[in-house]
């Protein structure tokens, strides 16, 4: 994967592979573990995947300092340690780099992609289904597809964030509630108001 490729070549710039207490091993899974997610997530924010890569990247380029940092303290974590505290911290960082992104977008530009955000993007019409589907299966998972990414799309921007981390990251509420700054209690209520407004959607579709 390109992308894969362009996150290990600029951590290896940063990191260098040769020092002891470098643990590139840890970066080199975090990267394996959790680019996808992270790409995914940035990208359902941002709608743009260059920008999303970037926001990756970046990501992990402050991964690496991070851990450089930490391996020099004088009690350093073990590395089992520090990746166990790893996806919310990945997460908080990304977020913080989307939003500063956002930020730097001139305002006709960040109002056509909020208005864009927030009617949803059914555009993702990336490969969805199996290479040899018959036209009947192909039409009926496009249709399928559609209505879940438009019942996606309805939800607010921070329903759509939350489910996103816990969907498709993994994190728990508490995770969440450390990468988004809400308590656990509002986490809990954005979700459960956005599994409930998918299933109204899907079911009524």
């Amino acid at each position: 994967m390109a992308a894969h490729k362009a996150v290990e070549g600029a951590i290896g710039d940063v990191c260098g592979a040769n020092e002891t207490d470098d643990p590139s091993e840890m970066i080199a899974r975090a990267v394996d573990e959790h680019q996808r997610s992270l790409l995914s997530y940035a990208g359902g924010i941002l709608r743009d995947p260059v920008a999303a890569q970037d926001a990756v990247q970046e990501t992990f380029l402050q991964l690496c300092r991070k851990a450089r940092q930490v391996a020099s303290s004088d009690e350093p974590p073990t590395l089992a340690e520090f990746a166990a505290r790893l996806a919310p911290w990945l997460f908080t960082v990304c977020r913080t780099r989307v939003i500063d992104m956002q930020r730097k977008k001139t305002p006709q530009s960040f109002a056509t992609r909020r208005g864009f955000d927030e009617q949803g993007d059914s555009a993702p019409e990336a490969a969805v289904m199996d290479p040899g589907p018959t036209p009947a299966d192909a039409a009926l998972a496009s249709e399928e597809h559609r209505r879940v990414a438009d019942s996606i799309g309805s939800l607010t921007p921070k329903q759509r964030e939350i489910l996103q981390l816990r969907m498709q990251a993994g994190l728990s509420y508490r995770e969440i509630a450390d990468v988004t700054g809400l308590t656990t209690s509002n986490v809990g209520f954005h979700l459960h108001q956005a599994v409930a407004s998918l299933r109204d959607q899907l079911v009524t579709a």
